[in-house]
């Protein structure tokens, strides 16, 4: 759906809320740069950017995702090479992976055949990866917004302060 199609409906359906009718409005996209910052800072509250998962996280996600399914993870399943094979996936695309392998059929045969990693990199290869370049230019996008220019604003000065105590610290 366009976005600017549901905009009016949207503004409208907004300003009929109340603060005590305790609504939530949460919106997502993979392509915020094709809206314009000034309508969605005033349709939302706060813009937060949601990065790809590192490592460590991938692996919790994998086991954690793995075994919510039922599923018990084995020696012959290495989610240390998952995590690092899924570098550049969502947490969508992990989700959307272990669904898909992990059907009841699936399950109803893990007794006889145990789980092994490259079960699960045909999934994601029908799956596209979010890019470095598409992640830097999300970045840069949301460095735009209000909240993204605080944060980047709180980032520099850590910065600073880490660089003056490491001067301090070379004078000592």
């Amino acid at each position: 759906m366009e976005p600017k199609r549901i905009k009016k409906d949207l503004t409208r359906a907004l300003r009929l809320l109340n603060p005590r009718d305790r609504v939530m409005l949460i919106g997502t996209t993979d392509r915020p740069q094709l809206a314009e910052i000034k309508g969605l800072c005033r349709m939302y509250e706060r813009i937060l950017l949601v990065p790809r998962p590192d490592y460590a996280s991938r692996y919790v996600l994998w086991k954690h995702m793995i075994e919510a399914r039922g599923a018990q993870v084995t020696q012959s399943l290495d989610i240390s090479a998952l995590a690092k094979v899924s570098d550049g996936y969502t947490t969508g695309h992990i989700f959307q992976a272990t669904h898909s392998v992990l059907n009841e059929r699936r399950l109803l045969q893990l007794s006889k055949r145990p789980l092994v990693a490259s079960e699960f990199l045909g999934h994601l290869a029908k799956l596209d990866p979010v890019y470095r370049e598409e992640e830097e230019s999300l970045k840069e996008w949301y460095f735009k917004t209000p909240l993204g220019k605080k944060s980047l604003k709180f980032m520099k000065d850590q910065e600073a302060e880490e660089a003056k105590l490491a001067k301090e610290k070379k004078r000592k």
